[in-house]
């Protein structure tokens, strides 16, 4: 038994003058209802109620209790309202990390389609390291999956799958010779990121592993795909990342058709009893925009 419970029913049986009534209110039995009532009795070690076959009234402690009861039943709603959603909507703040690339090409849109729904509530976008733990002062973290990463801290939405391919300038690849296999990546200057040397490497989906690192190494794929441009390797990273590079003719693909093995772009975000409504929502509109994502590339 609870005392929110128990209180609710007694008001509702002195309310109505009737057990029956008040257990017809609040969609329990009559016998539940007599239950609780003697609940509350038991607890505070006094009579509230006299019953006889006619009508049910308060005793003169009951009539205390009563009012008492109605007052603090009202606080509790009001401390409820107060704690719970907003009229207004959400309120606030969120607090989002992502690595710069995928802050910047990826969350960064969406939050530019999600604020406007939500007038009130301010988004903070810190950059963070790919493949790093999450970090429980933020809300959420978007970032590729982490291998071998067990929390009762976190929960993890997948968001979408991505792959690797290779790119170089046609300069570079005009003084390599003619390139036929994966294998021969393995004797080229290779721009990898840090994080991906971090992994082992990039493991192709024929089974090669690329983890030779040519003599510039960086974090940020953005400078990696520069150094591509200036023909100092070849760079291993999406697609979309290099469009406009491809277009320019700047950088072309290396053995088209040859991927990384997938990977996994997850949300991570805390694990708590009681769900952040300002959490809830922006995973949500991640799932919908994730989800009419991968519609449109099917």
């Amino acid at each position: 038994m609870d005392w929110l419970n128990a209180v609710q029913t007694y008001v509702a049986v002195v309310e109505s003058s009737s057990f029956v009534q008040a257990a017809q209110q609040l969609n329990i039995t009559t016998s539940a209802c007599s239950k609780r009532i003697s609940w509350l009795e038991s607890q505070l070690h006094c009579q509230l109620l006299l019953r006889t076959t006619r009508r049910v009234r308060t005793t003169e402690q009951g009539q205390q209790f009563y009012l008492q009861s109605c007052d603090w039943l009202s606080q509790f709603n009001n401390m409820r309202q107060q704690l719970g959603p907003s009229s207004l909507g959400l309120t606030g703040s969120l607090t989002i990390g992502a690595p710069a690339v995928s802050g910047s090409l990826f969350v960064t849109p969406l939050i530019a389609s999600f604020l406007p729904k939500h007038p009130h509530l301010n988004i903070e976008l810190l950059e963070v390291e790919p493949g790093e733990i999450p970090d429980l002062s933020l809300d959420i973290v978007v970032t590729r999956q982490l291998d071998n990463f067990d929390s009762t801290s976190y929960r993890m939405l997948h968001l979408f799958n991505y792959a690797v391919k290779c790119f170089a300038s046609p300069t570079f690849l005009a003084g390599c010779g003619s390139i036929q296999s994966a294998k021969q990546l393995q004797a080229l200057p290779l721009l990898l990121v840090q994080g991906q040397i971090k992994a082992g490497g990039v493991k192709l989906n024929e089974g090669t592993v690329l983890n030779q690192a040519c003599r510039f190494v960086t974090h940020d794929p953005m400078a990696a795909i520069q150094a591509a441009v200036h023909h100092m390797g070849v760079v291993l990273v999406s697609e979309d990342l290099v469009q406009q590079h491809l277009l320019d003719g700047k950088l072309v693909e290396v053995l088209p058709g040859l991927l990384s093995e997938q990977r996994s772009v997850c949300a991570y975000y805390p694990a708590q009893r009681f769900e952040n409504p300002n959490i809830s929502a922006f995973l949500q509109h991640l799932r919908e925009q994730s989800q009419a994502a991968s519609n449109n590339h099917q």
